[in-house]
This record gives structure tokens, sequence and C-alpha cells, in this order.
């Protein structure tokens, strides 16, 4: 290892060159050397490493010769890798592939006006893509962009010269009471009841089906009456073997992780849920498989592996179909319209527990901490609904104010 003039080691790649009575980096790579020289021995070894890691990620020079696919990978993998989830950095991965890539990834990052990214939104748009996912889009973008500003590679983002799509209100569904109950019988049937303990613990609690199916034993307090969340379930592409597995994740967000107090009926569901997995894993015998790492999961198949969302997404297509096709029967033989039952998500328990909270006027602070949203503006913004039956029901109250008045 080279030393300096007073015979410490220096850095690895580094000489004093005493005839210059300076310090010398150089390295090389694919044929070709690179040299610097700085007196300053601490500039010197960040220089050299700065110039080796551009030199390698293929961003040595000037903005005019590296495109946008050549920055977004280097983006990605060390600026967004280490510091997000899988799940994120696959759905940038898909949004940059199936939205970016054709119509910006070969440009050069200088050649990239605010023009390009306007027409390339428009014509997202006007395929019908919807504003939401453009405004995800354009985050990305923005993203991309901003580190390249900081780098030095172009001296202002280009994204900010452009008119975003207007934010959409989501749209929110939740079931009736009507329609929460007749669902909650259908799931009396001897082919549906394994899905009751699942459905009324998604009810009565307003998790995300992610959360709910990744609860583990230890998660649920039956002597306290309290579930633990502290972790989702999700199906993701493993970042190192490129192929999609069972994962536990942290929640979406630190106010996800929470403690939601436990509803009688639930209680009693899960109790449920527990003497039904016991008696399975007696019959199924060898056939009772659980997954490593995932033995101890809440909610689970016949063969103990833990159910997917997808899978639950199935079972409620049928369920409901089963629903639809019994009404319309029942009102050709009553001579009447069919009250045909919407099509129910997973998600769509989560409305229906903050709906049936707000319906029943509790606090919208307490709505939020049980849900585990960030702020209590989210919560506002999301459930101020009140379905049309709380509204007459509320009206009502006003009946005979105006008994008085004379006409």
């Amino acid at each position: 290892m080279a030393k300096d003039q007073n015979g410490k080691e220096l850095p690895k790649g580094i000489t004093w060159r005493e005839d210059k009575q300076t310090y010398m980096a150089r390295f090389s790579y694919q044929g070709k050397s690179y040299t610097f020289y700085d007196k300053n021995l601490k500039k010197l070894t960040k220089k050299l490493a700065d110039e080796r890691y551009e030199v390698e990620h293929g961003l040595a020079g000037s903005a005019d010769k590296i495109t946008l696919d050549r920055w977004y990978q280097t983006w990605l993998e060390d600026y967004k890798i280490p510091t997000i989830k899988e799940t994120s950095v696959n759905t940038y991965k898909q949004m940059y592939s199936c939205y970016i890539q054709k119509e910006l990834g070969s440009k050069c990052l200088k050649q990239i006006k605010p023009v390009h990214i306007q027409k390339t939104y428009n014509a997202l748009l006007e395929r019908g893509i919807a504003p939401k996912t453009v405004n995800i889009i354009q985050a990305i973008l923005y993203n991309i962009f901003e580190f390249a500003v900081k780098n030095d590679l172009i001296v202002k983002n280009p994204c900010n010269g452009i008119t975003k799509p207007k934010k959409e209100k989501p749209k929110i569904e939740a079931l009736s009471v009507d329609e929460q109950n007749t669902l909650l019988h259908y799931l009396d049937k001897e082919k549906w009841k394994q899905y009751k303990p699942l459905i009324i613990t998604l009810l009565g609690t307003g998790m995300r089906i992610g959360e709910c199916l990744g609860l583990t034993w230890n998660d649920i307090d039956f002597k306290n009456k309290e579930i633990h969340v502290n972790k989702t379930l999700v199906y993701v592409k493993d970042l190192t073997t490129d192929k999609c597995m069972l994962k536990f994740q942290s929640p979406k967000t630190k106010e996800s992780k929470r403690i939601i107090p436990m509803l009688n009926d639930v209680s009693v569901a899960l109790k449920q849920q527990s003497k039904n997995q016991k008696r399975l894993r007696i019959y199924m015998g060898a056939e009772w498989q659980p997954l490593q790492d995932f033995e101890d999961m809440v909610f689970t198949s016949s063969k103990g592996t833990p159910y997917q969302e997808s899978k639950i997404r199935k079972h409620l297509v049928n369920i409901v179909a089963e629903i639809n096709a019994d009404e319309k029967a029942l009102a050709e033989q009553q001579n009447r319209e069919p009250i045909i039952m919407k099509h129910i998500r997973p998600h769509m328990f989560r409305h229906t527990f903050a709906t049936r909270c707000f319906e029943n006027d509790m606090p919208p602070k307490t709505v939020q901490h049980i849900l585990g949203h960030s702020s209590i503006n989210l919560t506002m913004d999301l459930y101020t609904h009140m379905s049309e039956d709380k509204k007459k029901e509320d009206m009502k109250k006003l009946e005979g104010m105006f008994s008085a008045v004379n006409y």
C-alpha cells in the first residue's frame, strides 16, 4: 500500500507524488485510465470514489450523453431499493416500463423538456389511463429528475413546468346495513362458512386486507380484547430471486402499527377460527403443511397455508354471484325488480367499518387511530360521507320544528 511523505498509509488508488508535492488518484475501467490530483487528501479520496462510481455506472460526462433509462436504473438501485419496500419497488418498475420507458426512456436527460413530459401525460389520459395513475407517474418522474438535479446532471427539474391532471376524489363504496346482513347470512352456508371469521374480523376492525391476513395468533389478546397490528402480508416479487413469494412487511405507515379494541362479535369469530383450525389440523394430518415462517397464521387454507388476497377476491365474486342469482329468482316469483348486490372487494369492508363508525357518531379522532391513518384530514376526506338512511334518520330529528308556523 502506498504511503505519504510521512510514511502514513494512503487509501487504495492514491499515491503521493513527491515531484509535484501533491496526492494523485488513479483507476482504470474497461481499458481507460482516469487520473486526478489534489493536495487535500480528503477531497481527493471523495473525488476518486465519485468519479469511479460515475464511470462504472455510465454517468461520466454531461447529461446530453446519459439516457433516462440509464439514470432510472441508477436512481432505482442506489437511491430507492435500499430505502423502500419491495411492493413500492415493483410499483415503480411497473409504472416505468408500462408508461414512461417507451416515450422517454431513450432520450438523454438534457433533451427532456416539460413539453415532452406534458405530451406523454396527455397521451396517457387519451388512452383512458386514470388521472390517479398519471399522478403516480408524475411523482415517480419528478423524483427521478430531482435526484438528477442533486447530482448536477441537469440544472432544473423538467417536471416543474407541466400541468398535472386534477386529483379525483376517491369513490368510497361501503355495504349498507342490509347488504352487510345479507352477506353474513350467506356466510352461514356450509360452503362459505370457513370465510366468516375473516370477514367478521374485517368488518369489525377496519383493517386493511393485508394486515388482517398477516395476523398471527400472538397478535390476538383475548384476555384484554385487543388486536395488535404490526405487520402486513404481501405477495410480491423478491428483488434477489425475481420470484413472487409471500412475505411479511411493516405496515403502510408508522401510524398503521396500532392496537384495535376487539368487539365481542370479533372475539367470538376469532375463537371459532381457532377451533376450526385445530380441528382441520387433526383432520388433514400429514396434508396440513404450513409454509416455513408462516406456521402461526390466524387465517389459513385447509392445508395450513396463508390466505392470499386474490383468493379472497375470487370467493367474494362467487358469493355475490350466488346472492344475486337467488335474488333474481325470488324477484321473478314476486313479480318485482331484483335488488342486485354490488361487486364486493376486500377493501370495501374497511370502508364499511368506517361508515358504521360515523353512522354511530364515533369521534373522528378515534376512527383515525383505529384505521391507522397518518392524519385526521385523511380520515375526514375519505369518510365524511353518510349513508342515505342515516341522512333521513337525522333529518327526522327536525320534524315538527316548524309546527308553530301558520300559513
